[in-house]
Parts: structure tokens; C-alpha cells; sequence
């Protein structure tokens, strides 16, 4: 029962017995920062570790998930040699139109305080540019 747990902020779990990684602290961060290793510290903190793309709407700038809409009469290209799939068409309920939706690479720790404060009545926005 609790190998089966996991963890909400998606983050890697602790310890090398249990499949986790190798700790990477508050020292470690600030000796990659004084030395200017700025890819690494990106690629450890941000895509080895919670990695999560989110759709985001450039009207209102609200990261709520996205409805999908007819995805049967949409087919994506085939990929290696894959017969083509049905992509689905996303909607936003709070702008009522499926225009202005962006993708964001963000970390999911960053998804999780949104519905955290969402919770509380704190509607988090993002200013999307170009």
C-alpha cells in the first residue's frame, strides 16, 4: 500500500534504494548560480524534475484545464509509419471559445499553488508574450 503512493507535486522521490535521485539542495543550487551554469540548473530544477506542459488561455490568462470538443472529425497527421489519430480540439468554458489557447512549459509545482489558491478564491492570472 505505500509503494503504491506518489507524489502530488510530481516531483522525484528521495533516496536511490527507492528509485528517487540523488539530493540536490540549496548548496549545490547556489554553487551552479555563483558559477553561471545556467542550462544545468535549468535542466536538473525545471526538466529532470517536475516537467509539465499546461494550456493556457492568452484572453484571460487562466491555466484551468481545457474541454475537449468533437474529436472525431479531427485527424493528426501519421507518425512513423502510426496510422493518423483523432486530435482533440480544445475549448475553454470560461471564455466560451477555443481561440488564444497556448501551451506553456511550466513546473507542475507551479500548477498545483494555482488550484491551491483557486481553492481559496484566488484566481491566478498569466500575461502570455511573444
Amino acid at each position: 500500500m505505500v509503494s503504491d503512493k506518489f507524489q502530488i507535486t510530481c516531483q522525484p522521490i528521495k533516496g536511490l534504494k527507492r528509485g528517487g535521485g540523488i539530493r540536490f539542495g540549496e548548496m549545490e543550487r547556489d554553487s551552479l548560480l555563483a558559477h553561471g551554469a545556467a542550462y544545468l540548473l535549468h535542466d536538473r530544477l525545471h526538466t529532470c524534475s517536475d516537467y509539465h506542459i499546461a494550456a493556457v488561455c492568452s484572453i484571460c490568462g487562466s491555466i484551468l484545464t481545457p474541454s475537449v470538443i468533437k474529436p472525431e472529425k479531427r485527424v493528426a497527421r501519421a507518425v512513423k509509419g502510426l496510422p493518423p489519430v483523432r486530435a482533440p480540439k480544445v475549448f475553454r468554458h470560461a471564455c466560451d471559445t477555443n481561440k488564444g489557447m497556448e501551451t506553456v512549459a511550466m513546473p507542475y509545482v507551479f500548477k498545483y499553488l494555482a488550484a491551491e489558491l483557486a481553492a481559496m478564491s484566488i484566481k491566478m492570472t498569466l500575461q502570455l508574450s511573444i
